[in-house]
């Protein structure tokens, strides 16, 4: 028998608590919130777009991110910056929520200016101030004049007749260090991380020539010598391959249609940039890439589709969220990820190929290519399971030359340990940790890379990775563990004798520095 309905008495509108709009948007990276505001470029018409970070004695102060869109006019600014309601997206648009410029710019920096110029009207400027947010935003509107001196200072390679100009200030998102050297590394790790990351989730876009995306760096302290040395995001596609390698396409039937996606296996051992991915962990990277409007919204994992397994490392699976599939999924607002609703996971299990076969059929074919290709090239050392902290080409390396056995990945991370410390095992955590306060003497990343200091990774991945799984954890062990801290501890004195002094009286942090 129904539950009967009950019968409201009285009805009021009840307005969010102002303090919402702030937790928008926390998820970004310095990465994806650029991208954010490169998708409203896009949808302005832009066919050239410049990101630029602004530098003060080789320090990082700011970003710019330039377009020859369109532009706005007084209306069009004033709703980019409201947050009281979602503006109109056109069919191809690849903006959703319609607050990604406040929510990726203010997840970054303190301050946000926008300025813009539209055909035949005024110029105009915007800003915002991120300590205003929770209390209800406070737009701030800037002279023409300001808006016009602005716009005609950037200079930024291209014709700008029209366009727009997000700019951030009080940047959060940059590294706060003093240390210039760690400022130089920091700034080439950020700016090939935009790099590469526009590459893959525009893939698409930029493949069809529709837009260049440019990066650059200008020191505001040298302004006489303009900016320097261009770098152009080139396109990363997850699916094209160096070498031929295997197609399924599945129908997926909804309850309102059918949708179609393809089931791509790569060739084993490939060394084209489209597989690597900027050097994501190749069990990261299998699974799922799902694409709206041409814009990838989320590049590998399996939302519990499936479960990542290294025999699958060479899947990827193609989804085009078009008006059939696009109901049944939700986006997240920073666009890195989706939540597939039930009709999809039925969908899944039940989708076929032409031929009648189903998904566990496809994705067991690629399982048993696996194991066939290691079978027929037996290995003759048994290594603990690479995880997090190494290139691609390194695992793929690894699991051409090495067994793996059964058990999750050892991950090998940096993280601030006793100034006696070499390494740590954390048997708990499944994690080789290297102390970060002698980074660069085990030939770390002043940038904060994950994928730095390979050769000494891998070595030590090789002589203690058993201790971290738990398959070699005895009284032996702990001697090889003490015997082997001693001597590397003694060479990193001897390589750089101040680490000794900067690390005396630190203590340990109690997370990770990554």
């Amino acid at each position: 028998m129904d539950t009967p309905r009950p019968v409201a008495v009285e009805t009021r509108r009840v307005d969010p608590d102002p303090s919402i709009a702030s937790a928008v948007g926390r998820h970004h990276s310095l990465a994806t919130a650029v991208a954010d505001l490169v998708d409203n470029s896009v949808d302005a018409g832009a066919h050239n777009i410049l990101i630029r970070v602004l530098q003060r004695e080789e320090r990082a102060v700011g970003l710019l991110v330039v377009d020859d869109g369109r532009g706005m006019d007084t209306a069009a600014i004033d709703q980019a910056m409201g947050y009281a309601h979602r503006r109109e997206y056109a069919a191809g648009d690849l903006g959703h929520f319609g607050i990604g410029l406040k929510a990726a710019s203010l997840s970054q920096a303190d301050t946000l200016w926008v300025w813009s110029r539209r055909h035949g009207v005024p110029a105009v400027g915007r800003g915002l101030e991120r300590s205003t947010v929770d209390s209800g935003p406070l737009v701030q509107t800037f002279a023409t004049s300001d808006a016009e001196a602005r716009l005609a200072d950037i200079q930024p390679g291209f014709p700008m007749s029209t366009g727009t100009v997000v700019e951030w200030r009080d940047v959060r998102g940059f590294l706060q260090s003093p240390d210039k050297d760690m400022q130089r590394g920091w700034l080439e790790s950020a700016l090939e991380d935009m790099r590469t990351h526009l590459g893959i989730v525009l893939h698409r876009i930029l493949k069809r020539g529709d837009v260049t995306v440019r990066i650059d760096v200008f020191d505001e302290d040298y302004p006489e010598f303009g900016p320097g040395a261009q770098r152009t995001a080139v396109s990363v596609d997850p699916f094209a391959w160096d070498r031929p390698g295997h197609t399924d396409t599945l129908t997926l039937m909804l309850p309102n249609g059918s949708a179609q996606v393809r089931v791509h296996c790569w060739p084993a051992a490939s060394t084209s940039p489209n597989w690597s991915l900027g050097g994501r962990p190749p069990l990261e990277s299998q699974g799922l890439y799902i694409h709206r409007n041409d814009r990838l919204l989320q590049a590998g994992g399996w939302n519990e589709l499936v479960r990542p397994h290294r025999d699958l490392n060479l899947v990827r699976v193609e989804m085009d969220l078009d008006d059939v599939l696009a109901p049944h999924v939700t986006i997240n607002p920073e666009k890195t990820g989706v939540v597939l609703r039930p009709a999809v996971v039925d969908a899944w299990n039940a989708a076929r190929t032409a031929d009648g076969r189903g998904i566990a059929a496809v994705l067991e074919a690629a399982r048993t290519g696996a194991q066939e290709a290691r079978r027929r090239n037996p290995s003759p050392v048994t290594l603990a399971e690479p995880g997090r902290g190494f290139a691609n080409a390194v695992f793929e390396a690894m699991e051409e030359n090495a067994h793996f056995p059964d058990g999750d990945p050892v991950d090998v991370r940096w993280r601030l340990l006793l100034d006696d410390e070499v390494f740590r095992v954390d048997i708990e955590e499944r994690t080789l940790w290297l102390n970060s306060r002698y980074r660069p003497v085990l030939g770390g990343d002043s940038g904060l890379r994950s994928d730095d200091a390979q050769v000494v990774k891998t070595l030590l991945l090789w002589l203690v990775g058993d201790h971290v799984t738990g398959m070699l954890s005895g009284a032996k062990e702990k001697r090889v563990e003490r015997a082997l801290q001693a001597v590397l501890l003694a060479a990193v004195r001897h390589e750089d004798p101040r680490t000794v002094r900067a690390g005396r009286h630190a203590r340990p942090a109690e997370e990770d520095d990554l």
